[in-house]
């Protein structure tokens, strides 16, 4: 029933719909082959997604699974009809329930106290009709790799790290992979929880404090907290100023990803919709801007759209980045961003 690579769920709907109707399957049996359908698509997800699980919790896996495909059926067939801006799919996150998801993949944890660039908050007005309507720093050449946080809640690490690789790109035009496990194992006395979560200010302290942090080729990324190995004198870059920007203002933010590079954001990452967001500029108005609860990088923005990286892999989203759209704050984007320099 199900071809390698291939659990896309409009387009196994519509091809379960062709055989019922040829061969007049009963509602009966229309209902067995469904849920075989299911069955068979959860085993190429496990296969897949290297997952393994059996009784109890396939079954909780089973009917996640099947919850998320009808709603990823239903979602694209209003998109058809224009009734939203982007499309869902299935993905790794699929077989997981909201709650599940939340707590495993939205782990920021809430600063509580701000150090506003004064800088910025001037250049709001004075740069206001000097920046460009559209950066892309992707397509200026930073194209770091797509990563996978995994089982671990390092998205504040991930989001930092993603900042200070932009900046020495800036300066050098060289990638350089920085260690986001060095943050994960030894931000820990600064506030932060490793793979428990963490905030993006919590994050700057401790390397503003540590001195530098390590590259990816020194210190790898394990998906797991351990003890901290950081070593000051293999240090590849060490912070000279860092800021958080003005709360809930998007003109600071265009500002900032114009001016400065690539930004830390947080973000709401609570719908289900963003869980299983594909393509198109994500506008959920579910989507509150109340709660934020994972890091993520601006990395440019269109007239219409945030362009932001994610940590979840390439099965993710359009290939591990997101549209997001821009004017409303929406999911709190302009909540608390964050950048450094080096």
């Amino acid at each position: 029933l199900f071809q390698e690579n291939n659990t896309d769920i409009n387009q196994l709907w519509e091809e379960f719909k062709v055989v019922f109707v040829k061969f007049c399957v009963s509602p009966k049996l229309e209902k067995i082959l469904f849920h075989f359908m299911i069955a068979s698509g959860l085993i190429k997800i496990k296969q897949r997604y290297n997952k393994t699980y059996y009784g109890y919790h396939d079954t909780r896996r089973r009917l996640a699974w099947e919850s998320n495909l009808e709603k990823i059926r239903r979602h694209n067939e209003e998109a058809d009809k224009g009734l939203h801006s982007y499309y869902i799919k299935d993905n790794h996150l699929t077989d997981m329930t909201t709650q599940n998801y939340l707590q495993k993949m939205a782990k920021l944890t809430k600063s509580r106290h701000r150090k506003v660039d004064p800088e910025i908050v001037g250049d709001i007005f004075e740069y206001l009709h000097h920046i460009p309507s559209e950066v892309s720093w992707i397509e200026r050449g930073f194209i770091t790799p797509t990563y996978n946080q995994k089982d671990c809640g390092s998205c504040y690490a991930f989001s930092i790290a993603g900042v200070l690789q932009a900046q020495i790109f800036k300066q050098t035009d060289k990638l350089v992979p920085l260690s986001e496990q060095q943050i994960v194992d030894c931000s820990v006395p600064m506030g932060n929880y490793g793979c428990g979560g963490g905030s993006l200010r919590n994050t700057l302290r401790y390397l503003d404090k540590a001195g530098g942090l390590m590259t990816y080729s020194d210190y790898p990324y394990m998906a797991r907290q351990q003890k901290c190995r950081f070593d000051k004198n293999r240090a590849m870059v060490n912070l000279t100023s860092w800021a958080i920007l003005p709360a809930r203002d998007e003109r600071a933010l265009e500002i900032a990803v114009a001016k400065i590079g690539p930004i830390a954001a947080s973000i709401n990452a609570s719908p289900h919709t963003f869980q299983l967001y594909h393509s198109g500029i994500y506008d959920d108005v579910a989507c509150s801007s109340n709660v934020v609860n994972h890091a993520m990088l601006i990395v440019g923005y269109t007239k219409n759209a945030w362009i932001l990286k994610n940590w979840w892999g390439s099965h993710w989203g359009e290939k591990g980045y997101m549209k997001l759209r821009r004017g409303k704050n929406r999911c709190g984007i302009a909540n608390y961003a964050a950048y450094a320099l080096v």
